[in-house]
């Protein structure tokens, strides 16, 4: 064997087993210190499953399948990965991907057809600890962010919509309006529809088209629980948004 082919040999076996020992060491307690921005080598995470492309039930083995392709991939890219758990409207298997790219886990939430992907940034300010930032992001667009992740009683209570780790539970609470961090979109007034109420412009258009759309879709039976989930929530975030435009014309 060469030393060229012996060298990269070395340096798949040291990644394989940064790989097993990222994933042997980082049981609950790990994952949580990582989303809570108290890991120091961690600045980024990725979560994403492969499972149920477009928001259509696939069966046990073809979701089987398309994770153990997205594992490979991860490891293709030289990201190491931690399997979790979790019931979206059923079971599903994920991953948190430790350092991942915003543009590397956008381009595989594409490749793998998934309505949403999870990213987060850590933030460092010079008063307070560190904490994580995550981005829900449909696309390439991000639809929300939370700058805070559960894992205490409230999120042991909960029965669906959760990740886990070891049988212990966790989740970022998007579309949840008591960790929006933000005054009412529309100062406690009612928002009509009618079309005499809402100002003819193209961004307002734009707007009530995707709250229809995803109201739609939100009750389509052929989708998924978690994907009815999403479209309830998308069409929420832009319901919200359009209060705020509706605000800043008044």
């Amino acid at each position: 064997m060469s030393f060229r082919k012996t060298v990269k040999s070395l340096i798949r076996e040291v990644k394989q087993q940064n790989y097993m020992n990222l994933i042997n060491e980082s049981g609950f307690t790990r994952v949580r210190q990582m989303m809570m921005g108290m890991a120091p080598a961690i600045d980024t995470l990725g979560i994403m499953t492969a499972e149920n492309p477009g928001g259509v039930q696939a069966d046990d083995k073809e979701n089987k399948k398309l994770n153990k392709q997205f594992a490979g991939d991860l490891a293709s890219m030289a990201y190491g990965f931690i399997p979790i758990e979790g019931s979206y409207g059923g079971p599903e298997n994920s991953f948190i991907i430790p350092n991942m790219t915003r543009e590397d886990i956008v381009k595989l939430g594409k490749k793998y057809g998934q309505e949403a992907v999870i990213w987060g940034s850590k933030v460092t300010e010079e008063v307070g600890e560190p904490y994580f930032t995550f981005e829900y992001i449909e696309g390439d667009n991000t639809i929300q962010t939370r700058d805070v992740s559960l894992g205490g009683a409230t999120a042991q209570d909960k029965e669906d919509f959760y990740s886990s780790k070891k049988g212990r539970k966790f989740y970022i609470p998007f579309f949840d309006d008591a960790y929006e961090g933000a005054k009412p979109a529309d100062g406690g007034r009612k928002i009509s529809y009618t079309s005499d109420e809402l100002p003819d412009s193209d961004e307002v258009n734009e707007i009530v088209k995707k709250i229809n759309l995803h109201t739609k879709d939100s009750l389509r039976e052929s989708r998924t629980p978690k994907s009815r989930w999403h479209h309830r929530g998308m069409a929420k975030a832009y319901f919200d948004k359009l209060g705020e435009v509706l605000l800043g014309n008044d």
